[in-house]
């Protein structure tokens, strides 16, 4: 009778840290894929647009180089030390003002909020070939910065010069979902361009991801990996299982003891 007892409280226990556990389709990415697994999927998710507070990097290129140098506020020779620390990107980068504007020496004032990279680098370029007709421009943003924080190997912020930056990618320089990272109800907490905050939830797990307004990384947002609602449990598992065992085998002594 003691011996069904005890086998009793061993498969209950069994069946419990069974349950607990995380089942294969919470932890794999882009499930639920349709069709032929070597689909094409369209890019709708929207170019960053600038705007106040976005710093950019601007730099003039012509064979002309004394006259294309006027235009550039760091020099083409210049070293890594101008652009290695946030003070010296704020300094030699060229902040769009509460105008949306930039200041450009010569050309003056520039309107470029709104506007994506690109469409920046296009406007630019025509303003200062009035005066350097071969005139070639590069234009970056220069403070493309993300946080991930939650169930992620290394939270953090971190500095970002690719414009396509996905979610994927984001959260491999993190380090990836943690085993305790609830990979189905992931958030990023985006700055919109009005001012307010926008909070979106999203799955991971879901191929659909790849068209949805998140698979594209934005400046200043905010990743955030929700821990599963076992976590603690999960944490403790082999503590428990460690008592039950030693609960198990002083029932086990006690029972031979006393036939």
């Amino acid at each position: 009778m003691r011996t069904f007892k005890i086998l009793s409280i061993i498969i209950g226990v069994f069946l419990f840290t069974l349950n607990s556990c995380t089942s294969r389709k919470k932890i794999l990415y882009l499930q639920n894929q349709k069709g032929d697994s070597t689909m094409v999927y369209a890019d709708t998710a929207s170019n960053y647009r600038l705007s106040q507070g976005d710093v950019l990097y601007v730099n003039v290129i012509s064979m002309n180089k004394p006259l294309s140098e006027m235009f550039n506020r760091v020099q083409t020779n210049s070293t890594y030390a101008n652009w290695n620390s946030e003070s010296n990107i704020y300094i030699n980068g060229y902040s769009v003002n509460d105008s949306g504007k930039i200041s450009i020496p010569i050309i003056g004032d520039i309107l470029v909020d709104n506007l994506t990279l690109n469409e920046a680098k296009v406007k630019i370029e025509t303003e200062i070939k009035q005066y350097v007709s071969d005139a070639s421009v590069i234009v970056k943003l220069l403070n493309f910065r993300y946080s991930v924080i939650g169930e992620v190997l290394r939270p953090g912020t971190y500095k970002n010069f690719d414009d396509n930056l996905t979610i994927f990618q984001a959260l491999s320089e993190a380090g990836d979902v943690t085993i305790y990272g609830d990979k189905k109800a992931a958030k990023i907490i985006r700055q919109l361009e009005n001012g307010q905050t926008q909070v979106i939830e999203f799955d991971l797990t879901q191929a659909q991801i790849i068209n949805s307004n998140v698979y594209k990384i934005k400046p200043n947002d905010v990743i955030y990996i929700k821990p599963v609602r076992n976590k603690s449990f999960r944490q403790n598992l082999p503590n428990i299982a460690l008592i039950f065992s030693s609960i198990s085998t002083v029932i086990l002594v006690l029972n031979y003891i006393g036939k």
